[in-house]
């Protein structure tokens, strides 16, 4: 199959990768440096699922006769990132994998597509880090799941899973929005660490940042359960967690089960990653994600809007704060 991977970023380029060693026709669609650097020096993976150079080809468009057209962008570059290769594109099946609620409809209104026909939504549950351009690690391998944004296109998210479980565990989902809000739990772990510069792990376990991350979790899951999400298990994360958040026991899923499902090495998370990088972060499509669901259904966030408010705070000022400070900060 010929595929087109818009994004060659960590996610982007560890798909591109797998898929060209799977013996699939891969084009990395990118620019500047990272198209040079694709074009001379080729795709460069390495990490769980072992090492391999893909001799991609490395355009500013996508292929017109591609089969697929991958999408993995940063949440908030959705729209931009799609938008001038719409003609290109034209009917072609889109699957987008990100972070975010949002992306398989950002991706549909950049194309025209009503009902977002033909477009589906992946979420990646390994971990990947991008170390310059054209060369990513995968320090855990994890699985991916798709799902169709439109209900009337299960068949083609199965046809898709069929050729990316190839190169990559792949299956599907017929509950995508499910599958989307439980990701976006886990990614609940983002926030702590950008605001303080601490790891997952430790915010997890500190004794004034835990709690902070359970209130978080609950605010969420009644905005989820007031909109009618069935939440499905991805990851770290299953629908009897989601079940002891909402029975008061968020924190009890935060220290017995987060705080190790991330492993014993300090994991930062991307968004201090970006934050670190001097990078915009996604934050507004984690938990700000869930702001604007509560909005629809006139149920306030207040955690989640200030952990949102001070990760942005920290984006400008490049200064973390304190345990201490941050519960200060918060409202009572």
């Amino acid at each position: 199959m010929r595929i087109s991977v818009i994004g060659v970023g960590a996610v982007g380029g560890a798909l591109a990768a797998l898929l060209d060693r799977a013996g699939h026709d891969v084009v990395a669609v990118a620019r500047g440096t990272t198209l040079a650097e694709i074009d001379e020096h080729g795709m460069r993976l390495s990490g769980a699922r072992g090492n391999h150079t893909a001799r991609v080809r490395a355009q500013t468009s996508p292929d017109p006769a591609s089969d697929l057209i991958i999408v993995a962008v940063r949440s908030f570059q959705t729209r931009e990132a799609v938008a001038p290769h719409r003609a290109v594109i034209g009917d072609l099946p889109v699957l987008v994998v990100e972070n975010g609620l949002d992306g398989p409809q950002d991706a549909a209104l950049a194309l025209g597509r009503e009902a977002q026909r033909g477009v589906l939504g992946g979420i990646a549950l390994f971990a990947a880090t991008n170390s310059g351009p054209g060369v990513v690690s995968l320090t855990a391998s994890g699985r991916m799941r798709v799902g169709a944004a439109n209900p009337a296109d299960a068949a083609l998210a199965e046809r898709v899973v069929a050729v990316i479980n190839d190169a990559f565990p792949t299956t599907t989902t017929d509950n995508l929005a499910g599958a989307l809000w439980m990701k976006l739990l886990v990614n609940h772990v983002n926030a702590l660490p950008a605001i303080t510069g601490r790891s997952v792990q430790a915010t997890c376990m500190h004794p004034l940042l835990a709690p902070v991350l359970a209130a978080s979790l609950t605010e969420s899951v009644r905005i989820a359960d007031a909109i009618g999400v069935r939440f499905e298990a991805v990851g770290v994360l299953t629908p009897r967690h989601a079940a002891r958040i909402r029975q008061g026991a968020a924190l009890e899923v935060v220290r017995g089960r987060l705080a190790r499902a991330f492993g014993f090495r300090p994991n930062p998370a991307s968004t201090l990653q970006s934050i670190r990088r001097g990078q915009p972060t996604e934050i507004a499509d984690l938990n700000g994600a869930v702001l604007r669901a509560g909005a629809r259904v006139r149920i306030p966030a207040p955690i989640n809007a200030t952990l949102v408010d001070l990760v942005h705070e920290v984006e400008r000022t490049g200064q973390y704060l304190s345990p201490v400070e941050l519960r200060r900060r918060l409202p009572r």
